[in-house]
């Protein structure tokens, strides 16, 4: 993954309100609405915010009629996650070497 994609995801999931929709877009696909009055907040913020996760790569939208609704987009959070994965892989392999070269 691109440094600057991970850049802007971990930038992205800086911000508590944004975090929070990531988890309830992980359990199940919602509306700006049901968004909205999960997180008590405005329409606008709560758009804001989801403009700003769709841009990272983080949600997907599908129209439905009048509604928008919107997912998380596991590919993309996998693939950030993959950089605190080799963070600990690379740890591991230096505490090998030290305790190997005792």
């Amino acid at each position: 993954m691109a440094a600057v994609q991970t850049d802007s995801i971990f930038k992205v999931l800086a911000d508590s309100n944004r975090r929070k929709m990531v988890k309830l877009l992980g359990q199940k696909e919602m509306t700006v609405g049901a968004l909205e009055k999960a997180l008590k907040l405005s329409q606008s913020a709560t758009s804001q915010h989801l403009k700003l996760l769709k841009e990272a790569g983080l949600v997907i939208q599908r129209k439905h009629g009048n509604f928008r609704f919107y997912a998380l987009k596991t590919t993309a959070l996998r693939q950030a996650m993959s950089f605190f994965d080799n963070l600990w892989d690379g740890g591991l392999q230096q505490l090998k070497q030290n305790l190997e070269n005792r």
